[in-house]
């Protein structure tokens, strides 16, 4: 296990953020973060990048480590090239050429890597984004809404990506409001409505005992419809 919640709150001034959750991640998982928008997602997220403290509750980490972060989006200067957005923040880790440009392979701009970010498409800047929450490390990876701005391909690249982390040892959470995505991808499952979780736990499980056949009804039993 890396970290548990308990009784973990984040309340804001109307109401919203996260209430009362309980839940563990273990280690060498993929876990998917589910729900809509408001469902507290963010604001979790936020908590376990030490972002924002809790109003209540507590965070118990078992092994940290180093925590790499995939924001939902990232303004990178435009004036610097690909590479030399990721050679910043590689210094900062002490993480060599060689693994940056392999890095830059995977995301697949390693042949734009001298052009200057201000010339990228959302989807590129997306995949550096991607790049840079890659190096370095073994521990958590935590990605906000990694799929933003990235075509069926790059989709499809991530997962096998996300895959590849979890064999080298990595725990992976993502979020994201896409169930069905959620439920191709991870291994284990936190889904949240309106600040509260509705369910925690192993995706097949949970089908399991709640005789449903996807996470999407899965979700609509526990919001009553």
């Amino acid at each position: 296990m890396i970290v548990e919640a308990r009784n973990l709150k984040k309340i804001y001034k109307n109401n919203r953020g996260l209430h009362e959750a309980d839940f563990a991640i273990r280690r060498g998982r993929i876990v998917a973060l589910a729900g809509g928008n408001g469902a507290g997602k963010s604001t979790l997220i936020r908590l376990l990048t030490n972002q924002e403290k809790p109003t209540g509750g507590e965070l118990i980490w078992h092994n940290r480590g180093i925590v790499r972060y995939m924001p939902d989006d990232v303004d990178f200067p435009g004036m610097l090239t690909a590479e030399e957005v990721l050679g910043l923040l590689a210094s900062l880790k002490k993480v060599g050429k060689a693994e940056q440009d392999e890095i830059l392979k995977r995301v697949g701009l390693y042949e734009v890597k001298k052009q200057k970010v201000s010339s990228f498409s959302k989807g590129m800047r997306q995949r550096l984004n991607l790049a840079q929450s890659l190096i370095g490390g073994d521990g958590l990876i935590i990605m906000d809404e990694p799929t933003n701005g990235l075509d069926p391909y790059w989709i499809a690249r991530l997962k096998e990506m996300m895959a590849e982390e979890r064999s080298r040892g990595a725990t992976v959470l993502f979020s994201t409001h896409m169930l069905a995505f959620a439920e191709q991808l991870a291994d284990d499952v936190i889904i949240l409505h309106e600040g509260r979780i509705l369910a925690a736990g192993e995706v097949e499980r949970l089908l399991q005992d709640h005789q449903c056949r996807h996470l999407e009804d899965l979700w609509l039993q526990k919001i009553g419809l």
